[in-house]
């Protein structure tokens, strides 16, 4: 073989020779790199950290028109529904997230997210459950759920500034929340609970299937109780009709408050006898009413 053929022949060999080599110690220093982010993601929000501050400020504005959007459909802000739709693979960063985006909120629209009280358990299969998952577990107990709510000061909560929503329309929002706030109302003033009889008593003294706009009365009842304002309790009874009876729900028990109750029945009142803030007081279970609140006008969440 003459010799220029053989030289091509060891270049040939040589460079086959050092291919997997190069393979080879390429696929190490991926390996590495690979098990090195592997090792931090289970550190922390380490991702986080490395996609830099812009990443976590698009969480927070995605928070933050999240909660907005919730509100505005009266859906509960659920911390589950925050970790699917907001943070997904970034859930460790749930902490900061959350508290940046409270920030903006108060600062930018006046409102922050405020955690629901539990729902109270109100049939006797329900209280047994509560108190066998109580048993099971020593867990602190908590809604995981979350409504906004102002944060402006009473002097900026009159109605000339914080008006009812102009959608459907302002005359239809303004009914909406005088019917859910008067059947709270109700409910609180005779002792937290009342019946379905009852309840339609008062309805047709008040002549709510003319009066309200946006719907019929039942399918109202329906929506502010699956809004979380009121709670229909149905116990179950053998032979005889099941026992309805109405009591506030979560969210009315914040955005309707005694002090709130106490300020409507003191406008409706008119001409206010000596000991009516008194009994008010008894019924609400206030132990102090300031008077200067009443006449501060009805406080708005």
């Amino acid at each position: 073989m003459p010799p220029q053929t053989q030289a091509q022949r060891r270049r040939r060999t040589g460079n086959r020779d050092e291919d997997p080599r190069r393979r080879r110690q390429s696929r190490r220093n991926n390996e590495s790199d690979n098990s090195e982010s592997s090792e931090e993601d289970q550190d922390g929000d380490v991702d986080m950290e490395k996609a830099g501050d812009g990443t976590e400020d698009q969480l927070v504005k995605k928070l933050v028109r999240y909660a907005l959007a919730c509100e505005y459909a009266r859906i509960t802000i659920r911390r589950d529904g925050i970790r699917d739709k907001v943070l997904g693979n970034n859930s460790r960063s749930f902490k900061r997230v959350f508290e940046d985006a409270q920030a903006q909120l108060q600062n930018v629209f006046g409102m922050e997210m405020l955690e629901l009280p539990v729902k109270e358990k109100r049939t006797l299969k329900e209280k047994q459950k509560a108190n066998a998952r109580k048993a099971a577990s020593q867990s602190t107990t908590s809604s995981r759920q979350y409504i906004l709510v102002s944060t402006l000061p009473r002097e900026y909560k009159s109605q000339s500034i914080v008006a009812p929503s102009r959608i459907p329309s302002t005359p239809e929002e303004a009914a909406y929340v005088g019917f859910y706030t008067m059947i709270i109302s109700l409910i609180v003033l005779n002792g937290g609970e009342l019946s379905d009889t009852k309840l339609r008593r008062y309805l047709t003294r008040l002549n709510a299937s003319q009066n309200l706009p946006m719907d019929k009365t039942d399918n109202v009842l329906q929506k502010i109780a699956r809004q979380g304002y009121v709670d229909k309790v149905v116990e179950k009874s053998d032979g005889d009709e099941d026992a309805v009876t109405w009591c506030v729900g979560p969210r009315g028990r914040v955005e309707v408050p005694p002090e709130s109750i106490a300020a409507i029945v003191t406008e409706v009142w008119g001409d206010l006898p000596d000991d009516f803030n008194k009994k008010l007081q008894r019924s609400l279970g206030i132990q102090e009413l300031d008077q200067l609140e009443l006449e501060g006008g009805i406080p708005e969440e």
